[in-house]
């Protein structure tokens, strides 16, 4: 297969996105990628992204591949875990203390942790365009709502509690294992018996 026809069928099973990093792990030469956006073929979205004319513009795809360490989360996890309708205006992500983002986009919510906390609760979601990134999942949300309820928006706050209280697929041992190794056990027993009663 030629190197082009390769870029091609990805494009066609990506979502119509490609990367520069994919290209060097398939052993395709990335002067492909610049002779298809001379072609008009492919647009570069960021530095190593690239889309299709006719691809979509996966935003929260490119800004995972475009800083690696960050990890989506709050209401920004919330919505790639469909428990929301409501579309971020911030996207909100967590990173570990040292790691530092230069020239930070303005709709982006940077929430710092200590580096052994950042690890709890990590999950592979897809985005609505299909993409695969990294973010928090369901026991670590309701976790990080419980510590920073006051960074919450309220009625958000009381729906996710709720939904998760009642949800079949909720798994409070987890949850309470998060609660301890973040050392919120307390506050956690607390907001989930208010709940239960």
């Amino acid at each position: 297969m030629q190197y082009k026809d390769k870029i091609n069928d990805y494009l066609e099973k990506g979502n119509g996105t490609i990367t520069a990093q994919y290209c060097r792990e398939e052993g395709i030469p990335t002067i492909y990628l610049t002779r298809l956006v001379e072609e008009g073929e492919l647009l570069r979205v960021d530095r190593g992204i690239y889309i299709a004319k006719e691809g979509d513009y996966d935003d929260l795809f490119f800004l995972q591949h475009k800083y690696k360490k960050i990890i989506f989360s709050y209401e920004t996890a919330l919505y790639l875990h469909r428990k929301t309708d409501k579309i971020p205006q911030v996207i909100e992500v967590t990173v570990p203390y040292s790691y530092k983002i230069n020239n930070v986009p303005k709709n982006l919510k940077i929430h710092y942790v200590k580096k052994d906390l950042v690890k709890i609760g990590i999950s592979e979601v897809s985005t609505i365009f299909g993409n695969k990134v990294v973010a928090y999942d369901m026991e670590r949300i309701v976790c990080d709502f419980i510590l920073n309820k006051k960074d919450v928006d309220p009625e958000i706050y009381v729906k996710t509690i709720r939904d998760y209280a009642s949800s079949s697929s909720s798994d409070i041992n987890k949850l309470f294992n998060y609660a301890n190794k973040i050392g919120i056990t307390e506050k956690v027993r607390n907001t989930m018996e208010v709940i239960y009663e």
